[in-house]
């Protein structure tokens, strides 16, 4: 049979008349930017602990006077004597306060001799014209007697970032090993005692020197300009603590080991692109008030691909049947439109072709979990609808993809923790260490941008740094 050309054409218009009707394509969403808000970070109170090793300034105040000290006094009338005291290097203690105890043994020995009364009698000179009695001990065979010295040292940093101390004998030095001789109803003991305080003072005054050469400002001052410092966080942008003001805690000892917390008030701000913020000098110590940590708002960024095939593993296959028709998903893929997402989902079954949906995304911050409740057809899909397939205005495929096109965010919440305790936790410069620990990590607002989700979070948690020196 053939056909005359009037019949052939109107064969072909029949032929794609019925083809349009078994295949929906609509026009996609046109895509339309909003402006995302600003971040307003909040004040963040940092805490960092700070730990000076003091033990180099005891030890120079050792070294600066002898462990070996000697005396004689030598009398006709009344007590003569010589000794000698030597000292063991300090032990330091501590029990977490500003006070720390500086403790040693020395052993020490004399030869003592005493004369009741002296007389010029044959014009030589003063003579004992009584028996002289003579004594010992710790000298000679006898092993030498073992004393007890202790310091304690109260130690605190002044308003200049300098340490001053006060160190004094206390409780007064302990013979642990007397020497029980008398002279003269004097007891040559004790009176040694107060013979060697006055060197012994002078090492609690050397004590104190050296600790008043201590000045923290230095270490606040490199930690103010480290932490002042621009840092680039992966992909998420350039993060600036900017910090306002610095505060010292009170002091606390661990044997020689000197703890107290720099406190720093803070705005940090999150940048897409490097601005790195002008130097800011040190300032004033302002009052100190404890503080919990840091919170900081960030914009993280997730990929639409994942997106995209989480919601294609939760959704492709399912078959939906509609008054006798079958609507079966093939594919999805998930993108940004202003303030909503668009989901194009590629069809088969009773018909095929490819519709989209579009929703405002929504997030639980109890369960974590990312949905689009009002997810529903776009204008262009419906309009098509209307010319092919009426079918398949029903609720059923709706509800099918609103119900399974959704995204648990708590892996990506966990990830994250990781990877800016990890990029945040740096090595300051000046053997200073930072090691921040995110314990909470939670989302704000997520906002659809036509290439990326931009997931604003609220991070708090502590920054410890530690610092010996």
């Amino acid at each position: 049979m053939k056909l005359d050309p009037k019949q052939f054409f109107t064969a072909l218009i029949l032929l794609i008349i019925f083809t349009s009707c078994k295949t929906l394509k609509p026009l996609a969403p046109a895509a339309t930017e909003v402006d995302i808000p600003k971040l307003i970070q909040p004040v963040s109170n940092v805490e960092v602990p700070v730990t000076v090793d003091l033990k180099s300034y005891f030890v120079q105040a050792e070294n600066s006077v002898p462990n070996k000290f000697s005396g004689n006094k030598q009398a006709c009338e009344g007590l003569s004597y010589a000794y000698t005291f030597t000292r063991t290097p300090f032990i330091i203690t501590s029990s977490n306060s500003n006070v720390v105890d500086l403790n040693f043994v020395g052993s020490y020995g004399f030869t003592v001799s005493y004369c009741a009364k002296c007389s010029d009698l044959l014009g030589n000179g003063p003579q004992c014209i009584v028996p002289t009695l003579y004594a010992q001990c710790g000298v000679g065979d006898e092993p030498p007697r073992r004393m007890e010295i202790s310091y304690r040292s109260t130690i605190n940093i002044m308003p200049d970032y300098h340490l001053r101390s006060k160190t004094i004998l206390y409780p007064a030095p302990n013979p642990l090993d007397r020497c029980n001789v008398f002279m003269g109803n004097v007891d040559v003991t004790d009176r040694l005692i107060q013979y060697i305080s006055g060197p012994l003072n002078d090492l609690g005054k050397q004590v104190d020197t050296k600790i008043a050469s201590y000045n923290v400002k230095p270490m606040v001052e490199e930690l103010w300009k480290n932490i002042a410092t621009e840092v680039k966080i992966g992909d998420v942008g350039y993060l600036s603590i900017n910090p306002q003001s610095v505060r010292l805690s009170s002091i606390s000892l661990n044997g020689s080991l000197l703890n107290f917390s720099v406190g720093l008030s803070a705005k940090p701000v999150v940048t897409t692109v490097s601005t790195p913020p002008p130097p800011k000098p040190l300032p004033n110590l302002t009052t100190y008030v404890p503080a919990n940590g840091f919170n900081i708002y960030l914009d993280l960024l997730e990929n639409y691909d994942h997106l995209t095939n989480v919601v294609n593993q939760q959704v492709v296959g399912q078959n939906i049947k509609v008054a006798g028709n079958e609507f079966i998903v093939d594919n999805t893929k998930v993108w940004g439109i202003g303030k909503q997402i668009v989901m194009q989902v590629d069809f088969k079954g009773t018909n095929t072709g490819t519709i989209y949906l579009v929703g405002t995304p929504t997030y639980n911050q109890v369960t974590h979990e990312l949905s689009f409740p009002d997810l529903s057809f776009d204008l262009q899909t419906k309009a098509w609808m209307l010319k092919a397939a009426k079918w398949m205005f029903n609720g059923k495929i709706t509800d099918m993809i609103r119900q399974r096109a959704t995204y648990n965010f708590s892996k990506f919440i966990g990830d994250s923790k990781t990877r800016l305790q990890k990029e945040l936790s740096r090595d300051l410069g000046n053997n200073i260490r930072s090691e921040v620990t995110i314990q909470d990590l939670d989302i704000q607002a997520i906002y659809p941008t036509s290439e990326k989700l931009i997931i604003r979070t609220l991070s708090n948690g502590q920054i410890k740094v530690k610092v010996v020196m």
